[in-house]
């Protein structure tokens, strides 16, 4: 049952589609900008066009530029979580094109806001909708009759433009966690490449750092499967963690039990991804089994398990250089143990730990903070685009 005043409608009855264009490169001196699909990655919403590629065209039309208000969804992607994806265009700052892997929407009049559509079209439901319509298995190209006949309700064009003001409170919120999350994780990133390499010295602290082999201050242990059959839900044996799957949040979190036990990790162990992905690091919250798909570290006498860790976060990105196959990257034992490490006095590793632990402790906090707003928001949409929830307006 509809809410009094709203109307069931679907998005072709209020919008027009056209597809994108497949531009050639011309010797002309038109130049234009074009939106494709990895311009998507910037956010649902594009107001500025530093970032888009240029390119010269023969010729092109009004109706083959962008306008205010203006959206563009993903046609076609080799992944295809990508597709329905919508990019909204509040403001055409410049002439701009999109591309052929594109479906370009255009508003049919102005009893509709714009701002009202975009919180629909730019949501998780929509995007699962359009997926999932017709055969009920996702999509590999988004068609303009996918689009056209897809269902919405809509309330008089007053109330669109209250919901849609409270839900852009909403992203502002959220789009501001997001810029102060991004600074928090680069500030750390600078901060690792001063501290972990002695270029930038803790006040207190001089003297040398000295080089080491990992195998000459660290035990590493690395791991091997036990047989599938000493499998178990029951709680027999040990938890077993097998690999990246085992992990969240740079956790472990184990799946399975084995009966049959191998490698061991103990808690708090640095646990390091040693086939594909390699090098991912975490901390080891069980005394675990561990698979083949896992090393275990854990500094000897003298030395901090805590800067030991940020050092292993430092290096996540240069494992692909020592992985080894064709048919997945990997990385032997020999690679760890023979890994020089630069190391400092034992107080001053636990005091460059202990900055890199509260910068670590502050992305956390934003992260959360992030996760609670989109939450919010997610339900607050649930509420508001149902009617469930009226607005005063």
């Amino acid at each position: 049952m509809l809410p009094e005043g709203w109307e069931a409608t679907t998005l072709g009855k209020i919008m027009d589609f056209r597809n994108g264009l497949n531009f050639s490169k011309s010797d002309s001196k038109n130049l234009i900008k074009v939106v494709g699909v990895s311009d998507f990655s910037l956010g649902n919403v594009l107001s500025r066009a530093d970032s888009l590629k240029e390119t010269y065209v023969d010729q092109f039309k009004d109706d083959d530029l962008l306008i205010e208000n203006d959206f563009l969804f993903v046609r076609s992607n080799g992944n295809k979580s990508l597709i329905g994806r919508c990019l909204y265009f509040p403001y055409v700052p410049e002439p701009i094109s999109f591309s052929g892997f594109t479906i370009r929407g255009r508003l049919k009049g102005c009893s509709i806001s714009a701002n009202y559509i975009f919180q629909i079209v730019a949501g998780e439901y929509f995007r699962k909708h359009i997926n999932l319509s017709g055969s009920g298995t996702n999509i590999s190209n988004l068609s303009q009759e996918i689009l056209s006949n897809t269902p919405l309700i809509l309330p008089p064009l007053p109330e669109q433009k209250k919901i849609a003001a409270i839900l852009s409170t909403w992203d502002r919120a959220i789009e501001g966690t997001e810029k102060l999350l991004a600074n928090s994780q680069q500030q750390k990133k600078a901060l690792m490449q001063q501290l972990l390499t002695g270029k930038k010295r803790l006040p207190g602290f001089t003297g040398e750092w000295e080089k080491h082999r990992l195998c000459d201050c660290c035990h590493v242990v690395m791991g091997s499967s036990p047989k599938s059959e000493f499998y178990n839900e029951t709680g027999e044996g040990l938890p077993l963690l097998q690999g990246n799957a085992d992990i969240k949040n740079r956790l472990s979190c184990p799946r399975i039990f084995t009966s049959e036990i191998t490698k061991e990790c103990q808690l708090g162990d640095i646990l390091l991804s040693v086939r594909a992905p390699v090098g991912t690091v975490s901390i080891a919250l069980h005394h675990a089994c561990i698979g083949r798909g896992i090393s275990s570290i854990r500094v000897k006498k003298g030395n901090s398990q805590e800067f030991a860790y940020q050092y292993f976060l430092s290096i996540e990105d240069r494992w692909e250089r020592l992985a080894q196959g064709s048919t997945f990257e990997a990385v032997n034992g020999d690679d760890i143990k023979k890994l020089t490490i630069l190391l400092p006095s034992f107080p001053e590793q636990k005091a460059i730990a202990a900055v890199l632990t509260t910068a670590d402790e502050e992305i956390t906090a934003l992260e959360s903070d992030l996760s609670r707003l989109r939450q919010e928001k997610k339900a607050l949409m649930q509420q508001l685009l149902t009617g469930k929830i009226r607005v005063a307006v």
